[in-house]
Parts: C-alpha cells; structure tokens; sequence
C-alpha cells in the first residue's frame, strides 16, 4: 500500500496575525476515486471510505435553559485538500516516464 504525504496546516487559536501550525499527514493512493483542481491550482482529493456518521445536533427548542438535542444521520466521504506544492506532487507521482 502506497501513502502520500502532504502538509495541512491548522490556525493557531488566540494569534494575532493569525499563525498555522504545520502537520504531516497521509493517505493511501489505492483509496483516491477522484481528485479535483482548483482554480488556484489546490486540490481536492476524494477517498474512497464513504460512511455513516451518528451526532446530536440542536433542534432549536429549550428545556432548562438548554437546546434540545437530535440524533441525525449523514453520509460522509473524506476529502482532502492539498496546497499547491502538494498538487504537483500529486499529480508527478503518477506521471510514468
């Protein structure tokens, strides 16, 4: 199983100008169905792990002073963003010569 590797980068809370903090990240090559080029020439990558997920969300009532909660279901598939740099990467690693 084949990973890339890519960098995503987080807002630091409370920081003023706003400052990112850095993390190495990866995902497998055999899972992408799709990726995407922006119009910036970022990418969005589409794995290939739809699922289900389960969370309570507000229903806009209150009881107590607190929201009343729902469960509610979604479908969710991972997407990837990559900068830049991460897209020519991307797209070289499958480029055969």
């Amino acid at each position: 199983m084949s990973q890339f590797f890519y960098t995503r980068k987080e807002p630091i809370k409370g920081t003023d100008p706003v400052e990112f903090k850095e993390y190495t990240d990866s995902f497998s090559l055999n899972k992408v169905i799709r990726s995407l080029e922006n119009e910036d020439h970022t990418r969005i990558v589409l794995l290939d792990d739809i699922h289900e997920r389960v969370q309570d969300v507000p229903t806009g009532k209150v009881r107590n002073g607190a929201y009343i909660m729902k469960k509610e279901r979604g479908t969710y598939q991972t997407e990837i963003f990559l900068s830049i740099e991460d897209s020519e990467r991307f797209v070289n690693s499958f480029i055969v010569e």
